[in-house]
């Protein structure tokens, strides 16, 4: 009885998932900036409802630039350091 019960709670949860994903707007993937492999296209509908995709890539790509910049900043700064004595 429980495992019915549990199969039905479930399945339905799952189909109401399933539902609200094909609700959600589609993606035109050629038109980001990076190449999309096509097991990745169609879940892009769903995460561009909540993080749209191309303002994602423009945040992660200055981020990352800027984690990068700062690393470089700092070996600099201890070479610098490291050389003055």
């Amino acid at each position: 009885m429980i495992s019915a019960l549990l199969d039905t709670v479930l399945g339905s949860a799952l189909n109401l998932l399933l539902l609200v994903i094909g609700l959600l707007p589609a993606v035109d993937a050629s038109s980001l900036p990076i190449a999309v492999p096509d097991s990745v296209r169609g879940v892009l509908s769903a995460l561009n409802w909540f993080v749209p995709i191309g303002d994602l890539i423009t945040i992660l790509t200055v981020w990352i630039g800027l984690l990068i910049a700062a690393n470089v900043a700092m070996i600099i700064w201890s070479a610098v350091r490291a050389a003055k004595g």
